[in-house]
């Protein structure tokens, strides 16, 4: 059964907290691709700072479809399902925005999360949540104690960042993978810089890409207003035309 709530209540965030994963959904305005990320162990990364407020630290990946999409018109989903014998899927609708490491509101905000920072982490995605929803989780498969177990955080990505730091790759592998999406939208500010664009240059010419997509659907309208009205004109002169010869 579906249920909608203004806000997290204690009792729901505890359970969001003691799920294994979570992931987020965004999209941009105009473009081809819907994106959704998993992301592991919340109780490492994820922090409910209000019923209407939560976080993430966002470690360095292979793309910033995310952030590119927050940058651009900030909504975003995030997802928790069960895996366990009590079944549950719960959504958070949110307006998300991105603080990036190079950013003076980076340190205190993961302080506030009470997190330690990964070695990698580019940001911290902020979320204003506007809506919680839970259904029933049915459709979710059981896992067994044995399987549940089994779900640890891997040091995969730790050890990757950890020897790309390490060996000054980190700056050029963001410039490469994270400076914009794959729908060309500006993404991680830190990765443009490095790559020697003046970040208001590349806003202007996604905002310039936006509207340019409003201006064809309103040229659109315009095109089918005016057959429209031609339309009845037409059909105007030809009824008048009719009552014309009967008179």
């Amino acid at each position: 059964m579906v249920r909608f709530y203004p806000s997290l209540s204690p009792d729901l965030s505890e359970w969001c907290m003691s799920q294994p994963l979570f992931y987020i959904a965004s999209a941009p305005r105009y473009g081809d691709h819907i994106n959704i990320s998993p992301k592991g162990l919340p109780s490492t990364t994820f922090s409910i700072l209000g019923p209407n407020e939560a976080a993430y630290i966002d470690a360095t990946g292979s793309g910033a479809e995310t952030i590119a999409h927050l940058y651009e018109n900030g909504r975003c989903t995030i997802m928790f399902c069960s895996f366990d014998k009590s079944p549950r899927i719960l959504r958070l609708f949110c307006k998300g925005r991105v603080v990036e490491f190079c950013d003076d509101e980076f340190g205190p905000l993961t302080r506030q999360m009470g997190m330690e920072v990964p070695v990698g982490a580019r940001a911290v995605i902020v979320l204003d949540i506007f809506k919680v929803q839970t259904s029933c989780g049915y459709g979710v498969p059981l896992l067994s104690e044995t399987e549940q177990k089994g779900l640890l955080d891997r040091d995969t990505l730790g050890h990757w960042a950890g020897k790309t730091v390490s060996e000054n790759k980190m700056v050029d592998y963001r410039a490469k993978n994270n400076a914009y999406s794959l729908d060309d939208l500006p993404g991680l500010k830190a990765g443009r810089r490095t790559r020697g664009e003046r970040i208001w240059i590349g806003d202007a010419r996604a905002y310039l890409m936006r509207l340019w997509h409003q201006m064809d659907a309103m040229i659109i309208g315009f095109v089918l207003a005016f057959v429209f009205i031609d339309l009845l004109f037409m059909s105007g002169v030809r009824i008048n035309g009719v009552f014309a010869d009967w008179s």
